[in-house]
């Protein structure tokens, strides 16, 4: 069979949002299945499609700027043959059994929605973060409505935000899942417990976005005298996305240079985690964060805003700490409850990483392969070659069953 993924994403060449259906595709490749995928045009192509098209993959890159020869080509071609000639779309000529759409974020517009009606394709929708920072304008809902209403799914990696975009378009689905993201650790890891205990070191992991991932709040709690005096490290880690010149002078300018500090982009993410005993992550909005996924599996408690997946995967106050929101006076808050617990952070991880383990799929490439297969009527596809489907007490991660969208 055939399956078609339709990626959204345009203010980048790739991002985290395309992980999970590349992943995928390569997966269904494995299995005997052929691949075609719509991407954006970038004047270089991301070594990910690369790889696909190796593999044999149908790459296909909407809004491709033609060189003059070409139009002019094109041109005359219609000039002499009287009729201009209909250049057939991406879905007319490939003609895939099924289509996944895959948004980076909620206002991305799904106008192949239309053309899979129009053609009698199955189509499932993935939206890989939502929030309550845009809002989508009335003159435009009718389009979001039906572009989600005639999705045979729409996959959400989070209740949080299936809450938010249902909000968002002011309509009740009722074809809509949870799935998982893919992680990149070890499902087994254990990286050893950092020996120089008598600091307490902390990571900040993610891109340098303060509208996304809060940085900024961090230096606001961290300027107070009660945590200059205390025994605490912060380091950051993560790519610029535009505001890391904004957090090194906001360190700068409050004297927090002992405190909060850089650690770069870190290859191998059990890495981070031989060096720190806690994630710290003050998101103001999130899909489901990888990187609290990961921070569990690798049994380290974390502190986190109530923004995407964080408070189905870790219980507050036990495997965790959970803040109500994104602000100053709340991220001081749950971080003066955790230091008031620093003596059991070893003890919370490992039960973060018990929870995790239970909560989470071990296996979400497999798991979303199996969504778009199911859109084409086909079986469960089985296969030997996924990662560990067991957890470390030798029990199945079968006990996971996403939340399902019902009538209400």
């Amino acid at each position: 069979m055939k399956f078609g993924f339709y990626s959204c994403m345009s203010g980048v060449p790739w991002g985290g949002s395309e992980a999970l259906w590349c992943k995928t595709a390569r997966l269904l490749r494995k299995e005997g299945h052929d691949v075609t995928v719509n991407y954006k045009w970038w004047p270089y192509k991301p070594k990910q499609l690369q790889e696909l098209e190796k593999k044999g993959s149908d790459i296909w890159y909407r809004n491709e700027p033609k060189s003059f020869i070409q139009a002019r080509k094109e041109s005359l071609k219609n000039l002499f043959s009287g009729t201009k000639q209909k250049k057939l779309s991406w879905l007319e000529a490939t003609r895939p059994d099924a289509v996944m759409v895959t948004l980076g974020y909620h206002p991305d517009q799904v106008p192949v929605a239309d053309e899979c009606i129009k053609l009698g394709i199955p189509y499932a929708v993935n939206i890989q973060c939502a929030s309550d920072f845009f809002f989508i304008h009335s003159d435009r809902l009718d389009d979001y409505r039906r572009w989600y209403k005639n999705a045979a799914k729409v996959l959400f990696v989070s209740q949080e935000n299936a809450d938010k975009l249902q909000n968002n378009i002011a309509m009740r689905l009722t074809n809509w899942e949870i799935i998982a993201n893919p992680f990149n650790v070890d499902y087994e890891a254990n990286p050893e417990w950092p020996s120089a205990e008598e600091v307490h070191k902390i990571a900040c992991v993610g891109r340098f976005h303060f509208q996304s991932k809060g940085q900024d709040l961090i230096v606001d709690v961290m300027k107070q005298d009660k945590w200059k005096n205390r025994n605490i490290e912060i380091t950051f880690y993560g790519h610029d996305q535009g505001n890391k010149r904004q957090l090194e002078d906001l360190i700068k300018i409050h004297g927090l240079e002992n405190k909060l500090k850089f650690g770069g982009f870190v290859d191998r993410v059990e890495d981070i985690w031989t060096e720190n005993h806690a994630l710290l992550l003050p998101s103001r909005y999130e899909g489901a964060p990888l990187v609290v996924i990961e921070a569990m599996i690798c049994n380290r408690m974390c502190i986190s805003t109530d923004i995407g997946r964080n408070r189905e995967l870790m219980d507050d106050g036990e495997s965790g700490f959970v803040a109500e929101g994104a602000t100053v006076g709340l991220i001081d808050k749950v971080l003066e409850k955790a230091w008031q617990k620093r003596e059991s952070w070893r003890e919370m991880g490992e039960l973060a990483g018990q929870h995790i383990r239970e909560r989470y799929p071990a296996d979400p490439i497999l798991e979303f392969a199996n969504q778009i297969t199911g859109l084409a009527g086909l079986d469960p596809i089985q296969t030997e070659e996924s990662p560990a489907m067991v957890s470390r007490n030798g029990i199945a991660n079968r006990n996971f069953k996403p939340a399902v969208g019902t009538a209400g």
